[in-house]
């Protein structure tokens, strides 16, 4: 046995889990996140909501969907995703308020009482429906509004989470200033009594508001690799759904070359089904190399977050990083940088405030006063695709 081979005891009595890399997901599945999920729900009964954070790929959606199924008994959580343009975000949000047991109905009245096309709006009053109404002695349209964040808090049978899940790809399309009426305005009226609100997205969202009032009083809950004991049940219990014994050096392997983040778990554990080596480190190899998990994106992103100017510092700053097992100091990135890179002028200062970003972006990780890649998975991620030894 290597010196690194970690052999992980394999709890009994699993049940077969089949994999799932990347489709949506029964909220049932999931697998640990306890401290999470509690967390959640303590921020939704206790304070204003909370903001779910963290790389890609870490299961945020599958986490927030589990939130709204825990609270099902003593809440109705509205989960919307926000993914596309701000106009399906609205159609996508309409729907799921006319679906809602507790509001739907409040809803349809009100739109058969319009009886014309109605429009949800959002922006410094939070989100409100607007539709035309004709009078029955006039032929003159009335515009009529009914306020969305009152109808949810006056909702009878519980109180009402909304839960917006991709909000960096809204705040993205809407821009910095709508984004920050929206988001200003929701906090306004929950912190004046109106619903709790959760909000989920991977990195960016700092790119896309200019400043982070409008979401500073949600909870933080960062979403990052599993625990080792919960990977560990995972990657078991998906080897037994594709009928392959889980014996602790395959489980270990696969934590081990996934860093426990649940998509490429779950990802790896697919791909074995086709091999009858059962080889983790040939399965990683190639996934990254033919970009099935379409990994790329960790260097093709740095131009729209960075820009033509850092970009070029940023990659150079993770090229460093990723070739060192121990973390290193600013000092010693800002030597190795320019070593590497001769005719680049970079500062201390600038490079700091890289190093800042880096690490909000989820590819660094501080340790003291010293930067890691976030995870052994992303350096070797990073490594191959920029051709690094």
């Amino acid at each position: 046995m290597s010196p690194d081979e970690w052999l992980p005891e394999i709890p009994d009595g699993l049940d077969p889990l089949s994999p799932n890399a990347g489709g949506p997901g029964d909220p049932k599945d999931v697998v640990g996140r306890e401290e999470e999920l509690n967390r959640l729900i303590e921020a939704v009964t206790i304070g204003g909501g909370a903001h779910v954070t963290g790389e890609r790929r870490m299961g945020k959606t599958w986490l927030v969907k589990k939130l709204q199924d825990q609270l099902a008994s003593t809440a109705t959580a509205i989960y919307v995703s926000a993914e596309g343009n701000p106009d399906s975000f609205r159609a996508r949000l309409l729907d799921e308020l006319r679906r809602n047991r507790r509001v739907g109905h409040h809803v349809s009245r009100w739109e058969k009482e319009i009886g014309g096309e109605v429009r949800l709006n959002f922006g410094v009053f939070g989100i409100t429906l607007t539709g035309k109404a004709t009078k029955a002695a006039s032929t003159k349209a009335e515009s009529k509004d009914l306020d969305v964040l009152d109808l949810l808090s006056s909702a009878s049978g519980g109180p009402v989470v909304l839960i917006i899940d991709e909000i960096t790809s809204l705040c993205n399309e809407l821009g910095p200033k709508q984004a920050a009426e929206f988001l200003g305005g929701l906090r306004n009226r929950r912190q004046s009594g109106g619903p709790p609100l959760v909000i989920s997205g991977s990195i960016g969202l700092h790119h896309a508001l200019d400043d982070f009032t409008p979401v500073n009083d949600l909870w933080p809950v960062p979403v990052g690799p599993m625990k080792d004991a919960d990977a560990v049940v995972l990657a078991a219990r998906l080897l037994l759904g594709i009928g392959v014994e889980p014996t602790s050096r395959l489980v270990g392997t696969i934590v081990r070359e996934t860093s426990g983040i649940p998509f490429y778990v779950q990802g790896v554990v697919d791909q074995l089904r086709y091999r009858d080596d059962l080889n983790v480190d040939a399965v990683v190899t190639d996934c990254l190399g033919h970009n099935l998990w379409q990994t790329e994106h960790y260097l093709t992103r740095l131009r729209d977050y960075y820009g033509r100017k850092d970009e070029a510092c940023a990659r150079a700053i993770l090229d460093v990083v990723a070739v060192t097992e121990s973390p290193l100091s600013i000092d010693d990135i800002h030597a190795k940088v320019i070593a590497s890179h001769p005719t680049m002028s970079i500062t201390r200062d600038r490079l700091l405030d890289l190093l800042i970003k880096l690490e909000k972006d989820n590819y660094l990780t501080r340790e003291g006063d010293a930067d890691t890649m976030s995870s052994s998975l992303l350096a070797r991620i990073w490594r191959l695709h920029r051709r690094l030894p």
